[in-house]
């Protein structure tokens, strides 16, 4: 079976019918509590990788006042993003590949996005490369709160954020190896919940919403593993080490 395409579901109108042009569970309000933690001066350059439409490279320019700028491969979302605001600074490119300067800006943030990097260690790498010492990292997205069934989900039928998701211990793990280190983590589970039941709404059924990721819905149109794996959503902040 051939792994269905990612931005299916991102560029959904069902999708996009229910959280707008946001595309991820919380919205800007976890954003803003990402940045409480955060003492970053008007002006800091700050990067949203898979800035998706743009909603948060907007949000920092226009009430931060940050040089923020947006990476994203999806042609299909730059565009959307352009017809929105066709002044903001975005370019077409892969997390683990940057196409940015060695240890130029203050800030990167990521919104569930990680889960769905092939290849998460360069992306760490790429973070870490980007970042000036004491540069902070902003992450959310989801998370397996029961770690002994993270393998389980290789068996999902689509290429999806839950079957990239690892558990706390490996992603704070992971943070620690490339050279940062964890400030602030939370877990708003909730926000996943909502969406989850406003999508299944949407839909019409569960295995109407799973179809919409490109799964093969006849051949297992929800993994036991998902229940299992008990997924979940978090939002954290970390630090470039300085040395």
């Amino acid at each position: 079976m051939v792994d269905s395409d990612p931005s299916m579901l991102y560029e959904s109108p069902v999708l996009q019918a229910v959280t707008g042009s946001v595309l991820r569970p919380g919205g800007l309000d976890l954003t803003r509590r990402a940045l409480a933690f955060c003492d970053l001066p008007a002006g800091a350059r700050v990067a949203d990788v898979g800035c998706g439409t743009g909603v948060t490279v907007h949000y920092l320019r226009r009430h931060r006042r940050l040089k923020a700028f947006g990476l994203d491969r999806s042609t299909g979302m730059l565009g959307r993003a352009g017809q929105r605001n066709p002044k903001l600074p975005l370019v077409q490119a892969e997390a683990a590949r940057l196409p940015l300067k060695n240890g130029r800006l203050s800030a990167v943030t990521c919104e569930c996005v990680l889960s769905l990097v092939e290849d998460a260690g360069a992306a760490w790498r790429e973070f870490h490369r980007v970042l000036t010492p004491g540069g902070l990292l902003l992450l959310a997205d989801v998370y397996v709160r029961s770690p002994e069934h993270t393998g389980e989900l290789a068996s999902i039928p689509a290429t999806c954020c839950l079957k990239g998701a690892t558990s706390r211990d490996d992603l704070v793990g992971r943070m620690q190896q490339s050279g940062f280190t964890l400030l602030v983590w939370e877990d708003h589970s909730e926000a996943l919940k909502r969406l989850a039941a406003q999508l299944v709404f949407a839909c019409g059924s569960l295995q109407a919403l799973w179809g919409v990721t490109g799964a093969d819905t006849t051949v297992n149109p929800l993994p036991p593993a998902v229940n299992r794996a008990r997924p979940g959503y978090f939002l954290a902040v970390a630090r470039k080490e300085s040395v």
